[in-house]
Parts: structure tokens; C-alpha cells; sequence
């Protein structure tokens, strides 16, 4: 009757601190101490980004690497014995494991010995066929030395790992970016394993699984993790280059990004089929090396003082889960089981080569790996022929308009004192908002009308916001949801601004904002019936701390004409054209210093960048149909200097924009929303691509 499989979990974190389980085949720990909780365990493996995992009854896994409930070994049943899933020996992450069976290596790798009898009387040990099939050298092939326990990564740009000095890459610059991790001892590892497997069973059905007779199933995963720190753009993930090299069987499984990680996974295989026989299998160990992932595409932007340090660390995981079984069918199909077929599992996390080490790495995180360069000034001048050295286009986005929001926050304000809450499908009440979340230096979220969206909420206690500030009435964001918002503001007084109407609205949020900057005398004009040449014109405004105000095409409200009387406003700037602000308008304005027009409302964003961001390197883009991703990175186009640029769909509309980005030294483009409004062919068009 055949038994179910033995399932072994041989967990290890390969790091400064060591723990190999190795289970139910008579091989004790030589110096183990008592396993610390899984929070600890974390806490101490830092490099690892490792998290609890339910399925093992507590114990942890690396965050980003593939489940075991996912493997293609999936369809054989997990069993108790041994060290199971419930034993908790995977458990012991912060144990040195050196095994009693290791130190036999060690004695019967010594010429001096080879002649004595080793187990079962056999004098010449290394070569007995039952012992060592494949003839491992016992010198060469096992895991002798504790260190040969760890596994090493680094990180380097253009071949250079900067480990003795501070690598510098200017603003504009292309960072070719090579994540390595050695494998080598592996393979010595894996050998070991085999031979403790089959130690003491001198001609028995172990030797025959392992040995000529078996073969070896094997679903696998390396996963490289890259944080991405502000200083350096990713642009949009299918538009980044990405090379493996160190193993022919290697293959490019998929890269995402996360927030500010860029998640590669490469799926090491066997074959085509995914089986092979035992000898080949261990033969094929022998040929794992170095394994390079090759990034090209990552840009180092202006979003960082020049002469300021960045960082990139990243984390190199990977999980082995293995059948060994005397049937071709069980190995080829990976269903049902032999009497004696047996399942392992193990992962690792790398940790930083010493060689490697940059000249910058955190002194108390010496197993973190990392890359530090500081930036540099762009060069005034850049050759551009035909801008073929233009970097691919950036995107931010998200699922929908309100996780656009939430993320263009989590990548540009780690904290904030201030946020600023407006309606997420409705624009007249929202428009003016973006000087107001520059002064205070708070990201703009979106939220429905009449509930708390638990993202906002969730990303407002991430922020750690003291004051939560709604702009628009209670037809925009209900008192339902003001009243939920008192939770996240320290005084519970969550203030609303707002007017009647739009125009109301404006001049409220003009009061406030001069009331924080003591700028009188100069407003920016834009219309209160349509949206992009205000949400265009809010850069410049937030940059510059100048209050918008919202006038009708041929006429301006009562509330307007009370702001521009109270704040003594006595020179105006006006963002869009006569078919936008009528020049019977513009007569009633205090005097007009200047007025931003196209002929539609992209080269109305063209105008007002020629006219204010003229030493801007970058952008943003935003669409010129939709409202809400333009208002939510206007703060941040202020707080950066870059111009917002709006597009379309179609390419014939962005003749102008297309031929600005042409013409001026941009060094790269962002997206602010999805493929639906902003397809990738149109961000390659608008760079000459």
C-alpha cells in the first residue's frame, strides 16, 4: 500500500544568521538554541522582506516569492511526520545549523582516513556505488565550511559596484542596473542534502529513488526586489529592458511594480518537460553559477538636491520545491505518488556580498544590499539627434481615479501634516485646490460624495495627517463622510472650504490661500465652466503661491470681484484663450500681465510651459478628457517644478505637445493615469519613439 508523501520543509534563511531544518532522517542541529517567534524572526532577517504565512502554521516566507500552494508539485498531499508544517522547526531562522551528518563529510574527506571502514564496513566509502552514485568528490562537491551556507547579492550600475567610492549619475541619466545573487554553493548544498538522504541505506529503495533508477520533478522561482527610492523614475514596466543571464534553463518569468518596488521573477527549469533523471539532475546542479538580472531603463530625476545621496537596496529570494520518485509518470505529470516518493521544499534569501559593499551601505544593516551614487547636475547642453537617448515614459496610476490619487501620495510624500479631501467624479469645486495642497504640503485624495473610500482613509493614517481639510461643499464630500473624517484630524474640527458654488469656492480657497502666503495683489484668471486650462495653470499657481480664481466666459461673479477687491489684487495672469475668457472678461480683470492661450486646451498647457517652466527637465502628463489626474499632481508639478502637459488619445491633437517635448531638454515623462485615457503609444509618440 503506498504511503502518503513525506512532505519536508528545509527552510533556510542563507544570511548572517542561518537555519537549515532538515528533517526526519536522523540529523540533529549540533548547536541549537530555542527558535524565536515568528515577529522576531522577521525583525532580525532584514533583508529578507519576510512575512508570516498562515498555510505554515505561523511561520514566515518571503513576501514576494511564490507560494507553495501554487507550485506545479501542488497536487501532492501535504502529510504530517517528520518536521511538518506543524513541528515548527522551519521555525528556527536564527539557529546555525551544522549537522552531525556534515561533520561526517569532514572526517571521510580526510585522505589520511579514506582507507578505514566507513559506515557498514565499507573501506572504500567515497566510491561505493550505494553511498555515492554519482561520485561526488568529497573534497570538492559538499558543504564543509559554515559559510559555504550563505548565498550572495549585490547590486551594481554600468559594472560598477562603488564599493570603495561614491558613484555620481547626473539628473537625466540612464542607470543600467545588474542585481546578481551566486549560487554556487547550492549545488554543494543540494549534494549534501542527497548524500545525508541515502547515508546508512547501503542497497535499499532509497538509493534506487535517488539513485540511476529515480528521477526529480522540480517547480522553482528566484524573485529580485528593487526599491526604488525618489531620485530615480520607473517608467512604465513594459518599457524597461530586462536580460537573465547565468543559466541556459533560466527563463523571464514577468516584472510589476509595487509602489516604489520593481518585482522581477525569473523561473529557473529543468527541461521543457520539467522532469529529469536523478544523475542529470545532480549533474545539472553543478552547472548554477552566477545568476544576473540586467535592468536597463531606470532614470535618475530632479526630484533630489543635487549633491544628495540615493540609495537602491533590493532583496534576492528564491524557492526550490522538489519531487525525487522511481516513476517517470509521478515526475512527468506530477500527479499521484510511488511508495516512496519524497517532496522537498526549501527557500533562501540573499544577503550582501562583502566585495560589494558600497562605500555608503547602512553600517547597522551589513546584510542589506544596496547601491548608493550621489546626483549630479545635468549637462547644459545634452545631445539629442533625432532623441533616441529620450528615456522611456513614467507612469503612475492605479485601478481607478481614487487609487491614482492614493498612489501619486505614497510615492511623493512619506509623511504629511496636511491632506486635502475633494469629489472624485465632479470637478467645479476641486479646481482651485492644488495652491492650496502645495502651501500646505499635502497630497490631494479623491473620495466619493456620501462614504469614506477605506483606501483614503487607509493612506491618511499612513501619512500620519494631523489635519484633514475638505475643499467643496456638502453636495461634494457629505458631512457623512466629514464626520468620519474627524478620526484622522487632531483637533476634530475638520474644516470645510467652500462656496455656493464653484465660483464661491474660489474665492474662499483664495482667502485661504493668501492668508497663509500674505500675497495680495496677484491672481491667476482661469474658466469656472470648463477644467483643463485651470488644472494646467495650477502648477504655475502652486508653484508660485498665486491664488486661482474662476470667472465665466463672459462675465465675472460677484464673489470673484470681492476677492480680487479684498486681497487687492492688482495684476492678474489668465490660462486659456478667448473662446475660454472673452476679451469683454479680460476688460474686467485688474490688469492682465499676461495671457497663456492655445488653440485648445493643449497647446494651452504648452503655452503656460514655454511661458513658466522653461527650466524644466521634466514632466508630467496628464489627459486633457479627464479632470481628476491633472488636480491631484498639480501640488506636485509645483513642488517640483515641472509643467503638467496635457494629451490625448489621438495623436493629431498633440501635434504641439509633442513638439515642445522635441524641442526643450525634457529628460523623461510621466503619465498621471491609466491606459484608458493615456495609452502607451501615445506617451512613445509624444517621445519621438
Amino acid at each position: 500500500m503506498k504511503r502518503k508523501i513525506n512532505y519536508k520543509i528545509i527552510s533556510c534563511i542563507l544570511a548572517f544568521s542561518i537555519s537549515i531544518p532538515f528533517l526526519s532522517l536522523g540529523i540533529v542541529h549540533a548547536d541549537e538554541d530555542e527558535a524565536p517567534d515568528a515577529d522576531t524572526a522577521i525583525a532580525e532577517n532584514y533583508w529578507g522582506e519576510l512575512e508570516k504565512e498562515p498555510l505554515l502554521d505561523g511561520g514566515i516566507y518571503p513576501k514576494y516569492l511564490m507560494k507553495l500552494q501554487a507550485s506545479a508539485l501542488k497536487n501532492f498531499d501535504l502529510a504530517s511526520g517528520g518536521d511538518s508544517p506543524s513541528s515548527g522547526a522551519y521555525k528556527n531562522f536564527n539557529t546555525l545549523a551544522w549537522t552531525a551528518g556534515m561533520d561526517m563529510f569532514d572526517y571521510f574527506s580526510k585522505p589520511e582516513l579514506k582507507v578505514n571502514e566507513g559506515p557498514n564496513g565499507d573501506p572504500d566509502y567515497q566510491d561505493n556505488k550505494y553511498h555515492n552514485p554519482f561520485k561526488f568528490d568529497f573534497n570538492t562537491d559538499f558543504i564543509k565550511d559554515r559559510d559555504q551556507l550563505n548565498v550572495y547579492g549585490d547590486i551594481s550600475v554600468n559594472g560598477n559596484t562603488e564599493n570603495t567610492t561614491l558613484a555620481t549619475h547626473a539628473v537625466g541619466d540612464e542607470l543600467k542596473l545588474d542585481f546578481s545573487v551566486n549560487l554556487s554553493n547550492l549545488s554543494k548544498w543540494q549534494n549534501t542534502r542527497f548524500w545525508q538522504h541515502i547515508n546508512g541505506n547501503s542497497a535499499g529503495q532509497l538509493w534506487k529513488l535517488h539513485g540511476t533508477e529515480g528521477y526529480v520533478a522540480t517547480d522553482s522561482e528566484l524573485v529580485f526586489v528593487l526599491n526604488i527610492p525618489r531620485g530615480i523614475t520607473i517608467p512604465d514596466v513594459n518599457s524597461l529592458r530586462f536580460t537573465v543571464e547565468g543559466l541556459n534553463s533560466l527563463k523571464f518569468k514577468k516584472a510589476e511594480k509595487v509602489g516604489d518596488k520593481l518585482i522581477i521573477r525569473v523561473h529557473p527549469t529543468l527541461n521543457s518537460e520539467g522532469y529529469m533523471k536523478s544523475k542529470d539532475y545532480y549533474a545539472h546542479l553543478k552547472t548554477i553559477g552566477t545568476i544576473k538580472v540586467k535592468v536597463e531603463g531606470l532614470l535618475v530625476n530632479n526630484e533630489v538636491a543635487i549633491g544628495q545621496d540615493v540609495s537602491i537596496t533590493g532583496s534576492v529570494v528564491g524557492v526550490n520545491d522538489d519531487l525525487v520518485t522511481d516513476s517517470m509518470d509521478v515526475a512527468k505529470n506530477k500527479v499521484g505518488s510511488g511508495s516512496d516518493d519524497v517532496r522537498s521544499a526549501y527557500f533562501f534569501v540573499g544577503k550582501q556580498s562583502n566585495e560589494g559593499r558600497d562605500a555608503k551601505a547602512p553600517a547597522d544593516k551589513p546584510n542589506l544590499i544596496s547601491y548608493t551614487f550621489k546626483v549630479a547636475k545635468a549637462p547644459d547642453n545634452p545631445y539629442r539627434p533625432h532623441r533616441p537617448d529620450v528615456p522611456n515614459p513614467g507612469r503612475i496610476d492605479g485601478p481607478d481615479r481614487i487609487e491614482t490619487g492614493i498612489n501619486i501620495s505614497k510615492k511623493y510624500y512619506d509623511k504629511a501634516k496636511t491632506v486635502i479631501v475633494v469629489r472624485h467624479d465632479l470637478f467645479p469645486d476641486s479646481m482651485t485646490a492644488s495652491v492650496l495642497a502645495k502651501l500646505k504640503d499635502a497630497p490631494i485624495l479623491l473620495n466619493p460624495t456620501n462614504k469614506l473610500d477605506p483606501r483614503v482613509a487607509a493612506e491618511i493614517k499612513r501619512l500620519g495627517a494631523e489635519e484633514v481639510i475638505i475643499v467643496g461643499g456638502p453636495d461634494s464630500i457629505s458631512e457623512n463622510v466629514r464626520g468620519d473624517l474627524k478620526a484622522y484630524d487632531k483637533d476634530k474640527d475638520v474644516e470645510r472650504i467652500a462656496g455656493v458654488d464653484r465660483y464661491g469656492t474660489s474665492e474662499m480657497v483664495a482667502r485661504r490661500v493668501v492668508g497663509i502666503t500674505g500675497k495680495k495683489y496677484t491672481g491667476v484668471v482661469a474658466s469656472g465652466q470648463v477644467f483643463p486650462d485651470a488644472l494646467s495653470v495650477g502648477t504655475f499657481a502652486s508653484r508660485d503661491g498665486y491664488p486661482i480664481l474662476l470667472v465665466k466666459k463672459d462675465m465675472v461673479p460677484n464673489q470673484v470681484e470681492r476677492a480680487i477687491k479684498d486681497l487687492e489684487i492688482k495684476k492678474t495672469y489668465i490660462a486659456g484663450g478667448t473662446n475660454t475668457i472673452s476679451k469683454l472678461t479680460e476688460a474686467k480683470l485688474p490688469s492682465v500681465v499676461e495671457r497663456m492661450a492655445g488653440r485648445d486646451r493643449y497647446e494651452t498647457s504648452v503655452a503656460i510651459a514655454k511661458s513658466k517652466f522653461k527650466d524644466s527637465r521634466d514632466a508630467f502628463i496628464a489627459s486633457g478628457e479627464e479632470f481628476a489626474d491633472a488636480l491631484v499632481i498639480s501640488p506636485v508639478s509645483g513642488k517640483y517644478n515641472r509643467p503638467t502637459l496635457l494629451a490625448s488619445r489621438n495623436k493629431t491633437s498633440n501635434a504641439l505637445v509633442k513638439k515642445y517635448i522635441s524641442d526643450t531638454r525634457i529628460h523623461g515623462i510621466t503619465a498621471i493615469g491609466g491606459e484608458r485615457y493615456l495609452p502607451y503609444s501615445i506617451l512613445l509618440d509624444l517621445v519621438g519613439r
